[in-house]
């Protein structure tokens, strides 16, 4: 099983135990098949930001390994001929879309896709990341983002433009979009944008009455947290499932028939809410169509 000290080589898709997977300890720019930090400086705009560009082949890149190599993120899209950042979309990330295997294992799928992706940690407030009260096709709970007062998460926001926003709502199943005009979520940079989407979903998990957090996500909130692999050990038992662990791990993903009845059983545990700081949008605005603003980081 993996909890603690998942390894960055393994994706849910490898296991789903590693769902929603290691958390980058800085913000990043996805590309080429791995990760290259960015520095993360305060009151400086998330185009102005230094990139420490990797050329080695491991994922982490130059979040593991030292780079002399290093360019503002305008320059590196000018470089590379894309959508400029103001033309682009901001759009929250907070399952495993930032795991770096999951996204080596999704771009290797499609290599005629440009990887470029850049992601910035952020904070929202009144915000959790929590299970799903469904099954993913790997076979773990995935994340959805539910109301819980007073809650502190860490998220992540991308800059898509609209042929990448486009393909992702093919790919995100049930989930639509919603939109935050509500200001309750910061970059650590401290850079606020009057609008941000995020794929929504508003159907829990719910354990002993209450949502359940994701350890692996940093915050502060009132929910309890566990590991994706305590969670499947209570569904293995909940269905009454009598083999060892991996057979139920394997037949979860590759048996129709218990994933029928483990999608029942789902139902029944499912909560269904509504977010007030989410809601549906009126179109989709680009960076340049938006108001921006710097605010204090708190210490």
């Amino acid at each position: 099983m993996y909890r603690e000290n998942k390894p960055t080589l393994i994706g849910p898709y490898d296991h789903p135990d590693i769902y929603p997977g290691p958390r980058p300890s800085s913000s990043f720019l996805y590309h080429k098949g791995k990760a290259h930090r960015i520095e993360e400086k305060e009151n400086v705009p998330v185009e102005k930001q230094i990139v420490h560009y990797a050329r080695g082949e491991d994922v982490s890149g130059s979040l593991a390994f030292s780079s002399s190599e290093q360019y503002t993120v305008e320059e590196l899209v000018r470089k590379e001929g894309l959508t400029p950042i103001e033309d682009r979309i901001p759009l929250l990330a907070y399952g495993s879309n930032v795991c770096l295997a999951q996204l080596r294992y999704k771009f290797s799928l499609n290599p005629d896709l440009n990887d470029f992706i850049l992601y910035y940690r952020a904070e929202i407030t009144d915000t959790d990341v929590v299970a799903g009260s469904f099954l993913a096709p790997y076979g773990a709970l995935p994340a959805v983002i539910a109301p819980v007062k007073g809650a502190k998460t860490e998220v992540w926001v991308t800059f898509v433009d609209r042929e990448q926003l486009e393909l992702l709502n093919r790919t995100e199943g049930s989930y639509v979009l919603r939109e935050h005009q509500n200001g309750k979520l910061t970059l650590k940079t401290g850079e606020h944008f009057e609008r941000v989407y995020a794929y929504y979903y508003p159907h829990a998990y719910l354990r002993q009455g209450s949502f359940v957090r994701f350890m692996d996500i940093p915050g502060e909130s009132k929910l309890p947290s566990m590991w994706q692999a305590d969670l499947l050990n209570e569904l293995k038992s909940l269905i009454g499932y009598g083999g060892h662990r991996e057979e139920f791990i394997h037949e979860l993903r590759w048996n129709g028939s218990l994933r029928k009845k483990m999608t029942r059983m789902l139902k029944d545990l499912d909560e269904t809410f509504d977010h007030p700081d989410w809601i549906e949008p009126n179109g989709f605005h680009t960076l340049k169509n938006m108001t921006r603003s710097q605010r204090k980081r708190r210490p």
